[in-house]
């Protein structure tokens, strides 16, 4: 099933018996950009040493009102000085890096990412926004990587092949669901 990072944020994390361990504050990631798992919000916002994360391992499920995890030991604490890649809040984010062809043409910036979390690949599409008004009027643009595209996710930008340029969708309401 196709996960988006933006759906899963603020949703509760609960363990087996019924209990609140916190909520999503972002969407984990590893170095090759595979989905680890989710960050939890912080009851306070210092100190920054630590973070508190569940790995996907122990994700029991999720719908869309809530995170069932399979106990409260699956909250772990990691060391917050290590570089994060996350959708949104870590050191190192997808969320509003910009998306360029090979070819030098810029397509957006992320505003959401699509991903199997039950599959070891990396991130399978995202949606990018044109700026606050292309979005309102025409609405977002996803790009799906078609077949066996990969993307190069940099330090400053990500580039995907030409050939993506053509596959972008408008990402209407009426639209539906994504493929």
């Amino acid at each position: 099933m196709i996960r988006q990072a933006q759906q899963m944020i603020g949703l509760p994390v609960l363990h087996p018996r019924g209990g609140k361990v916190g909520r999503v504050q972002d969407v984990w990631f590893d170095e090759s950009w595979r989905f680890c798992g989710v960050v939890l919000h912080r009851p306070f916002p210092w100190p920054k040493r630590s973070v508190r994360v569940v790995r996907k391992e122990r994700i029991v499920s999720w719908g869309e009102d809530a995170l069932m995890i399979d106990g409260a030991d699956a909250v772990e604490t990691v060391d917050g000085k290590r570089p994060l890649r996350t959708f949104d809040t870590g050191p190192v984010r997808l969320k509003d890096r910009p998306v360029y062809t090979v070819e030098g043409r810029e397509l957006g910036r992320v505003s959401d990412v699509y991903f199997r979390p039950e599959e070891d690949k990396p991130w399978i599409g995202v949606e990018l926004s044109d700026g606050f008004l292309a979005d309102v009027t025409e609405g977002r643009r996803r790009l799906f990587l078609p077949g066996d595209a990969e993307a190069v996710i940099g330090e400053d930008a990500i580039l995907v092949p030409a050939s993506c340029e053509r596959v972008l969708e408008r990402n209407h309401k009426e639209q539906g669901e994504c493929p």
